[in-house]
């Protein structure tokens, strides 16, 4: 009896007809969850553009037929031009603030940002009058170093023809220089223009030399 109830429930577990069970639902990780940095999709975008990479072609360009001209020849020579924004924060220590003067305008926030990102070590703080400024300060291994550094920011500054932006303190051995262009009352391109250039100055001579750590 037993023995016969079982096979019934086996026959019947066999002869179950097959069921297909719903999807799992997947959650979908937005970027921001899987660690991505949101700063770095905003530099990308103020190097590039919007629209940096494959696009539909423009009306001017197909009106020239350049499809006709290049497909189906494997020896046609692609040129990739890069986006003119590119030039605004890349390259800073190339760049020259005299060719900015006619176009100089304080710069937004984000734009700000994207700037200072390319001159490490500095940073946006307040200026005199409250005005936004890049800041910089070191600590030297001597007063008459402290004296030699002043001379040679001062220097950059005066090339660039930026010097009424540049404000020195130093005190001992530690030297402070803000930048800000007071003609515009805020931050342009062109404090960071030398910025860039004050990094680039050779100090090695005038920091401190490191102490040597041995280790056990």
């Amino acid at each position: 009896m037993n023995s016969s109830v079982l096979s019934v429930r086996q026959v019947g577990r066999q002869a179950r007809p097959f069921t297909v069970q719903p999807p799992r639902r997947c959650s979908v990780i937005r970027h921001s969850q899987a660690g991505g940095d949101v700063r770095g999709s905003k530099m990308e975008k103020g190097m590039f553009g919007e629209n940096f990479g494959a696009r539909d072609p423009f009306a001017g360009e197909i009106e020239t037929n350049f499809g006709e001209k290049v497909l189906g020849n494997y020896n046609t020579e692609h040129l990739i031009k890069p986006p003119d924004t590119i030039k605004s924060v890349m390259g800073l220590s190339a760049r020259k603030c005299q060719d900015n003067v006619a176009t100089l305008k304080v710069l937004s926030e984000e734009q700000r940002e994207l700037l200072r990102n390319q001159v490490p070590g500095w940073k946006v703080a307040q200026g005199a009058e409250g005005r936004p400024c890049v800041q910089q300060s070191w600590t030297l291994k001597d007063e008459p170093s402290a004296v030699a550094l002043a001379a040679m920011v001062a220097k950059v500054a005066s090339d660039e023809g930026h010097s009424e932006s540049l404000t020195l303190t130093h005190k001992g051995a530690e030297v402070v220089a803000q930048l800000c262009t007071k003609s515009l009352g805020g931050l342009t391109e062109n404090d960071f223009i030398v910025a860039s250039k004050i990094n680039d100055l050779n100090l090695a001579d005038l920091l401190p030399k490191r102490k040597q750590r041995f280790w056990a």
